[in-house]
């Protein structure tokens, strides 16, 4: 492996597209000791290739057992430098920790697409309604949540979600998106007695029936990598849809005998 940038190419001209730029004379290269180290010093075009990738046992075994405490981590890499006749000549071996893995917003989506909870559905009234008032919806999410710390590729990720959207199924073939969570019903601080409930969101049935409740909740994501700064999930990710049964009633007013009159 080459750790470092281009290695090879033509000097760009004003407005070539996707030209790649000539290292200039002086630029040091590393070339990882192992199966390709011979084809890669060769692309490069080191005269002396083949006797500067027989010596990689020799530093690998070297940087193994190198200073007071051996680090068993350390690779060999051979350095070469360009020369200003375009070529690469070698420049010793030299020692080095392993590049850390890159944890990427792609990888991370992957891990969290499996483990956004399901966000469980809250009604009022609750397994039974009327037609023509407005039934209390919700889900029981808070806006914003942080998820139990990752491992990914040996390192430490916290991911951060905060609530995007819920899309709802009503069951009656009316649906809705939602830019909050919604409200749990408080009878106590804050009740409805009107057929709307202006501080609530919810949805009217005009029919009876049995009904099945839908809702799906997406999420921004946000995650930090060993306490880096946050780096965002381009788009949205979607936890697991929940559902629940509602039984839709018609209520119809009935004279009662009046108990002021014998």
């Amino acid at each position: 492996m080459i750790i470092g940038g281009q290695v090879k190419g033509s000097v760009p001209r004003p407005g070539d597209a996707g030209a790649v730029v000539v290292d200039p004379p002086g630029t040091k290269r590393l070339v990882e000791c192992g199966a390709g180290t011979l084809a890669q010093l060769v692309a490069l075009g080191v005269p002396s290739a083949s006797l500067d990738a027989a010596g990689c046992p020799m530093w690998t075994t070297g940087c193994q057992s190198a200073g007071l405490v051996p680090d068993p981590r350390l690779i060999a890499t051979v350095r070469v430098v360009k020369q200003a006749d375009g070529t690469w000549s070698y420049n010793g071996g030299v020692c080095q920790l392993p590049a850390r893995p890159q944890v990427t917003a792609a990888v991370v989506r992957e891990q969290v697409a499996r483990l956004v909870p399901s966000a469980a559905i809250g009604l009022a009234p609750q397994q039974q309604t009327l037609v023509n008032i407005q039934t209390i919806m919700w889900v029981n999410a808070p806006g914003q949540r942080a998820l139990a710390p990752l491992t990914i590729l040996g390192r430490r990720v916290i991911v951060t979600l905060r609530i995007d959207r819920v899309d709802w199924d009503f069951g009656d073939g009316q649906t809705d998106t939602a830019t909050t969570p919604g409200k749990p019903y408080d009878a106590k601080n804050d009740p409805c007695k009107a057929v709307d409930c202006p501080d609530y969101y919810g949805h009217t049935y005009v029919d009876p029936g049995a009904m099945t409740v839908t809702a799906t909740a997406s999420w921004v994501a946000s995650f930090t990598v060993d306490g880096a700064r946050p780096q965002t999930i381009p788009g949205t990710v979607f936890g697991p849809s929940a559902r629940t049964a509602l039984q839709v009633r018609q209520a119809r007013g009935v004279l009662v005998p009046d108990p002021t009159r014998s």
